[in-house]
Parts: C-alpha cells; structure tokens; sequence
C-alpha cells in the first residue's frame, strides 16, 4: 500500500507516469471509491448525504466517460485503467491537501474571504498543479506532445464542468443564493 501511495505522490509531482501504475481493476475501484469518499467530505455546498453522493459519482461517472472516450478515439483504450487509476489517485490526494484550506475559506464572513489571502493562494495553487497533473498524465498516456496533452485536458475539465453545470444547474443556483 505505501509503494501505491508513493506512486500517487510521485505522479502529483511529475516524476511519474500513469504507465507506471499497476493495471488493476482492483485499484482502479479503490481508487475511484476514495475519489467518491473524499469529493463528498470536500462538498460545501450540498447539505444531504444523498446530494453529495449523487453529486460526487456523478463527476466521477462524467470524468470516467470522458477519459474512456480520449484513449479510445486515439486508440490507446487499452491504457484507461492506469490512466483512471492515475486521476482518482492524484485527484484524491490534492483533495485532500485543499481541503482544510477551502474549508478555512469557506468558514470566514464574505467581507474576511475577500481578504483570505493564504487559503485563496493555496486553493488556486492546488487548482493550477492538479491541472498539470492532468496534462502530464494524458502527455504519457496519449504519447503525445504538451499542447495536445493540453488541449485534451482543457476539453475534459470543460466536458465534466460543462455537464455538472447542466445537471444540477437549478440545485447549484439554490446553493448560490443562499
């Protein structure tokens, strides 16, 4: 279990591949269960357990679709195990890492947030790094240059944002106003 963590932690700091993971199905669920776990405790905005858990699988389920389809259309599906495994896993960790300080964030008056300085920083920070995780992930599962790793990155957070908006835009919208 430690070699898996440190696999996880080397991929967040680029030194490694999703290549490098073990191709296990087992992983891969336990990977995406943790991911579920940790989306639900880091969900602000949603009140009921069953929310949240809705909410969490589903971006979970969009990002797995969304994922499949890359490696597919540029045949490389036979590596969407390592590949999904590489995304839970990092996504777990780098949630977990923001957490506290989103929670921090969000724990301060709206006045006291717009002078949150550090959490805001570090919150940004975690966004930008998780989004380089995911190019250099799709660069060495895709074998391909950084601009397409880039481009297929933007497209699948734009695919998975895009779509959550649509599902729960009215639930979303209630949580704003609020």
């Amino acid at each position: 279990m430690n070699s898996i963590l440190i696999l996880f932690i080397d991929l967040i700091r680029l030194r490694r591949g999703p290549q490098d993971l073990p191709s296990s199905q087992g992983l891969l669920i336990t990977a995406g269960f943790c991911l579920v776990v940790t989306a639900i405790l880091g969900d602000h905005f949603n009140n009921d357990f069953s929310n949240s858990l809705v909410f969490a699988l589903s971006q979970v389920a969009i990002l797995t679709a969304t994922v499949w389809g890359i490696l597919a259309l540029n045949q490389k599906s036979e590596r969407a195990v390592q590949t999904l495994t590489a995304f839970y896993g990092t996504s777990v960790i780098i949630q977990l890492i923001v957490w506290p300080f989103r929670s921090w964030l969000l724990s301060l008056s709206e006045e006291a947030q717009q002078q949150a300085t550090i959490p805001v920083l570090v919150v940004v920070i975690l966004a930008v790094w998780s989004c380089g995780v995911m190019v250099h992930s799709y660069r060495n599962a895709l074998d391909s240059s950084r601009g397409k790793a880039i481009l297929v990155s933007i497209i699948t957070q734009l695919i998975v944002g895009m779509s959550i908006l649509i599902l729960f835009s009215d639930q979303l919208q209630q949580n704003l106003a609020k």
